[in-house]
């Protein structure tokens, strides 16, 4: 039996995680559908704990309790353990900036962010989300996922444009996937960001489905000169890391 209070408070978290300006009360009770009252103890109760700022503005945030506790998340996770001296490894042989993430639901959150000396700057960090369709490590996960989950996220996904090459519909990406597919990696050509090139590749469990992915991006130029030799060592990496998750069929 679920508790509501409980569930209202993982709601605010979830909807807040999504959120990086902040938000009013009543905004926040209007989009979550909790009375205002109740919403204001709630809100009350988290700040004092920790777990939520409020600013001068009267606007809600994240705190540093949450912080505490997804760091704490990250890095007990097994992927991100057994991914990071990998990921360290191969940085020096990519010359790009190296990824580890997760998926939930139709985003991708990133565990673990590895830059080389001359990496090209971009918006991802560990514990930030992202959608599927935008990202390289996304596509990674539709195009190497079971075809009836493929086929439940394509339906699920809201189709934000964030560039003039991002893919908005699920015709395209079916395309893409059966291009993807045998080659063993996926590309995200400026996509999500303008400027950034990406190279990403699954990551698989004993059960031969895939867990998390990894990528290498950096600016375009740079990733198109090198890109057969960085596939390659991406490639290699998702190889590593999935033997660390009990996958033997490579």
């Amino acid at each position: 039996m679920s508790v509501k209070s409980a569930e209202r408070v993982l709601d605010i978290i979830e909807h807040l995680s999504r959120i990086e300006d902040g938000i009013s009360l009543m905004s926040l009770s209007k989009e979550l559908e909790i009375p205002k009252s109740s919403m204001s103890q709630l809100l009350l109760t988290m700040v004092n704990k920790g777990y939520l700022t409020k600013s001068e503005g009267n606007l809600y945030k994240l705190g540093h309790k949450l912080i505490i506790a997804g760091n704490k998340a990250r890095t007990s996770n097994d992927i991100y353990s057994a991914s990071l001296p990998i990921l360290k490894e191969k940085i020096a042989l990519t010359g790009g900036t190296l990824f580890l993430a997760i998926r939930s639901s139709t985003e991708i959150i990133y565990l673990a962010k590895v830059d080389s000396d001359n990496a090209q700057r971009t918006t991802a960090q560990p514990g930030t989300r992202k959608p599927l369709h935008s990202t390289g490590l996304g596509k990674a996960f539709l195009t190497f996922e079971a075809h009836e989950i493929r086929e439940a996220l394509l339906a699920q996904i809201d189709y934000q444009r964030f560039t003039e090459n991002t893919v908005t519909d699920a015709d395209t990406l079916r395309a893409q996937m059966v291009e993807f597919e045998p080659r063993g990696y996926v590309i995200d050509d400026e996509e999500g960001e303008v400027g950034i090139y990406c190279i990403a590749v699954p990551i698989y469990n004993d059960a031969g489905s895939i867990v998390a992915a990894v990528s290498c991006a950096g600016s375009k130029s740079m990733m198109l000169e090198n890109k057969d030799v960085i596939a390659a060592h991406i490639m290699e990496a998702g190889r590593e890391i999935s033997k660390t998750q009990g996958y033997n069929s490579i």
